[in-house]
This record gives structure tokens, C-alpha cells and sequence, in this order.
């Protein structure tokens, strides 16, 4: 697992990147770290999730706990956007069901892009 965070105050989003392998323990180490910087839990700016070098190993039941562990943070997500780009079939397949749950318990919300302009563009808009 390898992830890296960079903030871009400009456009006022987190830009998150991950490669290789990438697990529901490896994705609440990162969130973790979100919930230690001002420009996500203060400042109200989004994510932009960069998962395109990366593959998930995950099963349903993992996106319900983290789901969970989202719901806890809803004060902290109202009203924010995170944006997932990935390439990967079945990451992308999990990212599609994990984006209908969270949007449905937490209130998230959570789009996935195959493109980095097109998330970018959301993000912004």
C-alpha cells in the first residue's frame, strides 16, 4: 500500500492518490489522516480520490463497515464532494457500490470518473 496527500488550496480539494493493493484497513489509515487536516474537517474541501495506479481488495461487507465508520463523520462530509478516479474493472465495480450505499446512508456524496478532467470538473463546478 502506497498512498500520498496533497492539498490544493486554489481549488480548495484534497487530492488523495493510491497504488497497488488497497484494503478496507488501508482506506480508514488514510481517512484517519483526513480527519487530522483543517481543510477537510474546518474548511469543508473535497476529495479528490486518485485510485487509476491501484486495486481494491475488497468484499461487500467491507464497504458497509466503511460505510459505517462514514456515518459516524456525516457532520464533517455534509455537504462535500469526493470524487473517484480509478481504471480497474472490479475496483471500479466496488467504487459504483460503494458510492450507492454511502450516498444513501450518509448523505456523501460520491461520484466515480474514468478521467481526471471530468472528476476535476465535477469537483469544481
Amino acid at each position: 500500500m502506497s498512498y500520498s496527500i496533497q492539498i490544493d488550496h486554489n481549488n480548495k480539494l484534497i487530492h488523495y492518490r493510491h497504488s497497488g493493493n488497497i484494503t478496507a484497513i488501508d482506506i480508514g489509515v488514510a481517512w484517519q489522516e483526513f480527519l487530522l487536516l483543517d481543510e477537510f474537517t474546518q474548511k469543508k474541501y473535497n476529495l479528490f480520490s486518485d485510485y487509476r495506479e491501484a486495486r481494491f481488495l475488497m468484499h461487500d461487507k467491507d464497504i458497509s463497515a466503511i460505510c459505517d465508520f462514514l456515518l459516524n463523520l456525516k457532520d464533517i462530509l455534509y455537504q462535500k464532494k469526493q470524487a473517484i478516479v480509478i481504471s480497474e474493472p472490479l475496483s471500479t465495480a466496488i467504487s459504483i457500490l460503494f458510492t450507492g450505499e454511502v450516498i444513501d446512508r450518509v448523505g456523501f456524496d460520491v461520484k466515480v470518473f474514468s478521467t481526471e478532467s471530468a472528476a476535476f470538473g465535477w469537483l469544481t463546478q
